[in-house]
């Protein structure tokens, strides 16, 4: 059964190569990421990129150092589009990327001249969420973003009004992901999750361990 017929088989699309950058953070669908460009082959995959008004896939690297090769690197991750760049004397581009839609990475290609991959878009289902559910977790949001200032940690204080205004449920979920601080393996879970649902259970989890460890804090004599 040839590629085209395999497809049409399962009701999945067929992927597409697209250039990948392979990074120690996460990217949320939605947030924008400063990256600073130094090594030879991703100047040539941004040029490439900038030249051809082609997005690129961030993926996070799970083990081991992507300069070298070596790495072992999470099959799910998001495409990101270039909203503004600079180049340098030397070559280095500074630029700023915007999260689009998550992928998932069908099939890794070699790494000349840079990391490539075959992605298909990952569709957002709802699982029952609703937008009244994201804006209650976005409220515990707040309360620990107020309780960490007042503990004297510097967290910009969060408006939850302001921050869902105009957003639906899966925007939402990926804004609260996006501010919640957590590290890059965490980030990751969120970004996997097959639902928005399980997206949301997930931030509750996060948000509850992270009160519980200032209200530990806080109890201290």
């Amino acid at each position: 059964m040839d590629n085209e017929q395999s497809s049409a088989s399962t009701g999945r699309a067929e992927p597409n190569e697209v250039p990948m950058f392979p990074l120690g953070t996460v990217l949320i669908p939605g947030a924008v990421l400063p990256l600073h460009i130094f090594e030879d082959r991703y100047r040539e995959m941004i040029e490439f990129c900038i030249e051809h008004a082609s997005n690129f896939g961030v993926v996070l690297i799970e083990r081991g150092h992507e300069v070298g090769g070596g790495d072992s690197r999470s099959m799910v991750g998001t495409m990101a589009s270039i909203i503004d760049h600079q180049r340098f004397a030397d070559g280095r581009r500074a630029l700023h990327v915007l999260g689009r839609n998550r992928v998932e990475i069908a099939e890794w290609l070699t790494d000349a001249p840079y990391p490539r991959a075959l992605v298909r878009d990952l569709v957002d289902e709802s699982g029952g969420a609703t937008l009244e559910r994201a804006e209650g977790v976005l409220k515990r949001m707040a309360e620990f973003t107020e309780r960490a200032n007042e503990m004297g940690y510097r967290i910009n204080p969060l408006d939850s009004e302001a921050v869902a205004a105009g957003l639906d449920v899966a925007e939402l979920s990926y804004r609260i992901a996006e501010m919640v601080p957590v590290g890059p393996f965490d980030k990751q879970r969120l970004l996997v999750v097959s639902t928005i649902n399980a997206r949301l259970d997930l931030l509750e989890e996060q948000i509850g361990s992270l009160l519980d460890i200032l209200n530990a804090d806080g109890n201290k004599p």
